[in-house]
């Protein structure tokens, strides 16, 4: 007789329980049954057919448990032996460590608590106390509680140096690793030391034990698994059942809600705009309206964040919500009755006319509707004369490979590759152009920066590979790695990296991670430090990862992103400490959304058109109200600070307030004045002499 997986599932959890979970505080549910014998094993052997390089399955496992284990805080690496007895009742202390509780923080811990009778408590460490270093080595490499606790924990009655910091003076003092009455030291995910619990069943009455009420096995899991994904690299990542509607719904367009873009104003929720067509806009909501109550919960004064109003507004299809607003010149608060409906997501922030004869559109991301929304917005375009388009995808973190393919598409002639993938379990597989696009004839820019990354960089490749237009900016991120999702037993999902991304000249644009994920994150931001982010020269080129382009031969090189044929260098000019406070404090946001909805009538009678607006409209006067409602949040108006950002503050303002005034679409037109990248691509076109390397 044949047994399902699910039952076979069971009947192991059953023994699991029966033989090591006995007595323990914490109920194990059903859910927690498919957590703990279905789930994990399913993960682990995903990975192992799938990752884009073979795993060690061991190593995975001892990973997860770390990853569990450094979710304890405050941090200790001991228990009440009461509690552990309990879970495992033959264990003996092989190793020792200081006999702290502590919280990690930036580059050194700081004591929560000191153990009776341990090492520390001896040597005089008291809780408060900042210890900066341990046998002379600081902390700098140290990123997780589990890499510190490594380093407390050694052979029992050994010593180690500590260095700590009280009262501003430090001090250094040797601390016995010693053994503690009625504590317990548990040796997890370490497969260098002897006595150590690697594999997940044998880990899990750990945590039972210590956390019997307050965190379930999911929950403890989940940062197992997150733990674990980060150490096979940057991009596979788990995905909660919470986390997974706010990061699908950028990239397949739609999401269900009310359809209003909304500010949070000093505890009142206020309608920056309805959504033309969407279920607010059709009840009468508009702009500078201001939510009182929702579904007879009053959400005005009470500290709602943006995630609360969300979770309030947002809901399935054909479901209603009643809300009360108020409105300014209303004597009563106003009642609707919302309809929930689709709404759309936009990829593209904006696209316009930028000179005689030169479009310009913005892409946020590549997602499900990003191609149908440039194509409308290159025909638009092309009706009023361009012949030159401007894609802007500085700060685009990516989206779907297939948009990206798509995208490119529309600018490459004939049948052209525009990507391949391959991996260790997925043989290489292209993806070429299949039809004539809208933009094959005209001159292509591409905009890019650091933060421009996987299907940016895929545009942006198959552009300069083919010689099709220029790229203008910065080096991109460096991501080329393909990750597939890969739904779990509990409806969680997982991204899974399978392949690794070519550009059509071969060369693979994914940079280093073997210092790690947090490295690896930094180190865009490293190409400030570096000098990078300023000249050209700075770019350390791989010389042996080395390629042609295909039609002109031009040189190209691999591990490196995307190197952009004309650089821009980081502007710093133009800012100042008043403007960022005033920006970081979100005086601007706030300032700009009271003044147009104090003022929409008067100030839509005079401009009655964005462009009439634009040409006409001066910040000079407004500009003092900005500065006094600065001061009211106690932000003192600082002149030197002002001159020194003059026109970055006015224009700024400017387009802060025709964002709420007309759309968001028009924060841009403004705005751009700034977009030092977009300026020289302009003055590039104008020229004509950069593009002759193309001809």
């Amino acid at each position: 007789m044949r047994i399902s997986t699910y039952r076979k599932a069971l009947i192991v959890f059953a023994l699991i329980a029966s033989s090591t979970s006995v007595g323990l505080a914490q109920e194990i549910s059903i859910e927690e049954q498919l957590q703990t014998t279905i789930k994990v094993p399913k993960l682990l052997d995903r990975l192992d057919l799938m990752y884009v390089e073979k795993v060690d399955r061991n190593e995975l496992e001892i990973n997860l448990i770390k990853g569990m284990y450094n979710r304890i805080s405050p941090f200790s690496v001991y228990q009440p032996t009461e509690k552990l007895e309990k879970a495992y009742p033959n264990h003996k202390d092989l190793y020792g460590s200081l006999g702290i509780k502590f919280k990690f923080k930036s580059d050194s811990i700081i004591i929560k608590e000191v153990l009776a009778g341990s090492g520390a408590e001896k040597a005089g460490l008291k809780e408060g106390d900042m210890i900066a270093k341990i046998d002379g080595t600081d902390f700098e490499n140290e990123y997780y509680y589990i890499e510190v606790a490594q380093r407390l924990i050694g052979d029992l009655d050994s010593e180690c140096k500590i260095a700590y910091v009280r009262d501003g003076k430090e001090e250094t003092v040797q601390v016995k690793r010693s053994a503690i009455k009625g504590q317990s030291l548990l040796i997890m995910g370490d497969k260098d030391k002897k006595g150590a619990y690697n594999s997940y069943e044998k880990a899990l009455p750990y945590f039972d034990a210590i956390y019997p009420d307050s965190l379930t096995n999911g929950e403890i899991t989940e940062f197992g698994i997150r733990y674990m994904l980060t150490q096979l690299d940057p991009h596979s990542s788990y995905i909660s059942l919470e986390d997974l509607h706010d990061m699908e719904s950028p990239l397949k367009g739609s999401f269900s809600g009310v359809g209003v873009r909304f500010q949070i104003d000093k505890d009142t929720i206020v309608v920056v705009q309805a959504i033309p067509g969407g279920p607010s806009e059709k009840v009468g909501i508009m702009a500078g309206d201001k939510f009182v109550y929702i579904a007879e919960e009053k959400v005005a004064g009470i500290g709602m964040k943006n995630s609360g109003v969300r979770k309030r507004l947002l809901g399935e299809k054909g479901t209603k919500v009643k809300v009360k607003m108020y409105r300014k010149g209303s004597d009563e608060l106003l009642t609707f009755t919302i309809e929930r409906d689709k709404i759309p997501i936009h990829s593209l922030d904006t696209y316009y006319m930028a000179a005689p004869e030169v479009g310009y559109l913005k892409l946020n991301n590549f997602s499900a509707t990003s191609v149908q929304e440039a194509r409308k917005a290159i025909l638009s375009m092309k009706r009023d004369g361009m012949k030159d388009l401007i894609i802007d995808l500085q700060g685009n973190g990516g989206g779907y490979l297939m948009t990206a393919v798509n995208l490119s598409d529309e600018l490459l002639s004939g049948k052209k590759t525009v990507v391949y993938t391959e991996g260790r379990a997925y043989p290489r597989k292209d993806y070429d152009t299949r039809r004539t696009g809208l933009m094959e004839e005209g001159r292509i820019i591409i905009l890019v920066n650091e933060s421009s990354a996987s299907a940016s960089e895929i545009v942006s490749g198959a552009v300069q590979d083919w010689d099709r237009g220029l790229i203008i900016g910065r080096r991109t991120f460096s991501k080329g790695l393909v990750q597939k999702p890969v739904k779990l037993t509990d409806g969680t999902t997982v991204r899974i990296t399978t392949s690794k991304y070519y550009t059509p000249s071969g060369r693979c644009i994914q940079k280093s991670y073997e210092n790690g994920s947090v490295a690896y994150r930094k180190e865009k931001y490293d190409r400030y430090s570096s000098g990078e982010s300023f000249h050209k020269d700075s770019i350390k080129l791989n010389l042996d990862d080395k390629y042609e382009t295909k039609i002109k031969h031009r040189p190209v090189y691999g591990g490196e992103g995307i190197i952009p044929d004309v650089f821009v260098p980081l502007d710093t000019t133009g800012s100042s400490k008043y403007f960022s406070k005033l920006m970081r404090n979100g005086i601007f946001n706030r300032f700009s959304l009271n003044y147009v909805n104090d003022n929409r009538k008067k100030l839509q009678s005079k401009y009655p058109t964005f462009e009439s607006f634009n040409k006409n409209f001066k910040t000079e006067k407004v500009m003092k109200e900005l500065f006094a409602a600065g001061e009211k949040e106690d932000i003192e108006f600082d002149k030197d600070g002002y001159n020194k950002a003059k026109e970055t503050f006015h224009i700024r303002l400017k387009a802060q307030i025709a964002q709420n005034l007309y759309s968001y679409e028009r924060f841009y037109e403004i705005i751009n004045e700034l977009n030092e990248t977009l300026q020289v691509a302009l003055k590039v076109l104008e020229s004509g002499e950069e593009f002759k390397v193309l001809d």
